[in-house]
């Protein structure tokens, strides 16, 4: 980090940061590249120090061509400062008196403070983090407020302290990569509480993974649809505050495929909508258990469908046969159909409109389109090194995708550009679920684990371990061994997750209230 800065090999001793003409060792030291200590650019200090060394007229002999500016032209010398200005310094080389800028010489504690920082560069957040923890201290100091303080405990900041002063002064390790690391080691062994779990008959063995789990819009019923061949719907208060027998389905309905993908619509309490390995998308009742219209245009498996989240009657659909599809619930036809070149894992509404939709590609990359204008994806996102599995909107302009090759990307969709790689947890098989909310992401993985991350780490904050009796099997009963969906509550800190198993579990954040 920072190669070629002048004085990186330069020792801390007084020989070397002293003026080689009058040998006083100055207090803030400056090297040119000739050798020569610079002073800080002061007309009037210089003016003086040169006379007190009664060397004026050495230095006004000396000319441009001589050896010292032969060696500073293999430096990085400048008339204007172009970079940060507390990265160039301006001074005189006590040796010439000609006036230069350049890059400031540190001593070996400030070269390795400001290692620190460069080594936490693509992680720039760390210093918004520092400053929102600074204020929230500093506003412990507000006697006006009334309640109990709920700020972060320890002593109070200075109010000129940044968050690094405070470090030292606390007898903190020096520098944000520590900082970092507390922080994160903190969040990472944090555990998902667990509120309420489904066995639903489970054994060891058993062959029930859950495909996908979702909420409906008031979020007072979700369903699940899996390999099972079995959709179910349950009451989310009856799951969270019933007994263990009082846990059942309030409907259940039987399908002659395996079933891939289930979505609410987002207007209508009671229809859904799933996708099977049939390549059929049925859209369902789920007060009356009855099938409302087949969709059957779709030549292979489909692996995703959504309801669009401004238009309640439009949904779309993607699979195996390489085409995105959207329909009506108004007709059995399909309104628009997008040809692609490669199988497609997900396809997700914006939530903002009934035109843009995102699809995660087989062929790695996340496609953004605009259903007016189908010929070409307004957005092509690349990045991930195998099939895109998932996509999830987190806000108007964010998007996070996953992938089999273990990790999860938030992107800037406007922008077309990676904001933020989260690894952590293990992926390179299956569909293993993501879903988000507010600031945190949460998917599964193939160690039985539910993972969940904050948007400004990379790390994980929290999991959940299954602890599934099949735990350390081989062969067909380890292949069940992952969390296989999940799905947070709109603006919660509680979360549905199911694994390969059928065990349906809901979660909560440690460090959130309820």
């Amino acid at each position: 980090m920072g190669g070629g800065s002048v004085g990186s090999s330069v020792a801390g001793d007084d020989d070397e940061l002293s003026c080689p003409i009058c040998m006083d060792v100055t207090d803030d030291a400056f090297a040119a590249a000739c050798g020569y200590q610079l002073m800080p650019v002061d007309p009037q200090d210089t003016k003086e120090h040169i006379k007190a060394t009664d060397n004026k007229q050495h230095a006004r002999s000396l000319e441009p061509e001589n050896e010292c500016f032969q060696k500073l032209k293999n430096f990085d010398v400048s008339t204007t400062a172009t970079d940060r200005p507390s990265s160039l310094v301006g001074g005189s080389c006590c040796h010439c008196g000609q006036r230069i800028l350049l890059r400031s010489h540190e001593t070996p504690r400030q070269r390795a403070q400001q290692e620190k920082v460069e080594e936490l560069s693509d992680d720039g957040h760390m210093m918004d983090l520092l400053q929102k923890i600074d204020c929230l201290r500093l506003g412990s100091q507000d006697t006006s407020q009334t309640g109990p303080h709920t700020a972060m405990e320890g002593p109070v900041l200075r109010k000129e302290e940044t968050g690094y002063d405070s470090m030292k002064r606390e007898g903190c390790p020096s520098g944000f990569k520590d900082f970092k690391s507390m922080l994160s080691s903190f969040m990472e062994y944090s555990q998902l509480k667990v509120i309420a779990e489904l066995n639903n008959g489970v054994h060891v063995g058993s062959w029930k993974v859950v495909s996908s789990i979702e909420l409906n819009k008031d979020e007072e019923l979700f369903g699940t649809a899996g390999i099972s061949k079995t959709i179910e719907v349950f009451h989310f208060s009856s799951v969270v505050n019933g007994t263990a027998a009082g846990h059942g389905p309030v409907a259940k309905i039987s399908k002659e495929s395996k079933l891939s993908c289930l979505s609410w619509n987002k207007y209508m309490n009671n229809q859904f909508a799933v996708s099977d390995y049939g390549g059929i998308v049925a859209v369902h009742d789920a007060a009356t258990s009855q099938s409302m219209i087949q969709f059957k245009e779709h030549d292979n498996r489909v692996w995703s469908i959504d309801f669009s989240h401004t238009e309640p009657h439009l949904l779309i659909s993607g699979g195996d046969g390489c085409k995105v599809k959207v329909w009506s619930t108004k007709q059995e036809a399909s309104v628009l159909t997008i040809d692609m070149r490669a199988s497609i894992c997900t396809v997700k509404y914006d939530p903002g409109s009934s035109v843009y939709l995102a699809v995660g590609s087989a062929d790695h990359n996340i496609y953004y389109y605009d259903l007016r204008y189908v010929s070409e994806p307004v957005h092509k996102l690349k990045g991930h090194g195998k099939s895109v599995s998932h996509v999830e909107f987190s806000s108007s302009n964010n998007l996070v995708s996953a992938s089999i090759d273990s990790s999860l990307r938030l992107w800037d969709i406007k922008k077309c550009a990676p904001l933020r790689v989260f690894r952590g947890h293990s992926n390179t098989k299956n569909f293993v679920g993501l879903s988000s909310s507010g600031d945190f992401i949460g998917c599964g993985s193939e160690t039985n684990e539910v993972v969940v991350y904050h948007k400004d780490f990379s790390r994980p904050a929290a999991w959940h371990s299954f602890d599934s009796p099949c735990t350390g099997h081989a062969g067909k009963t380890a292949d069940v061994c992952f969390v296989s969906a999940v799905c947070w509550k709109r603006d919660s800190s509680v979360m549905l997750a199911a694994n390969g198993q059928g065990i349906i579990k809901v979660l909560a954040l440690p460090f959130q209230q309820m």
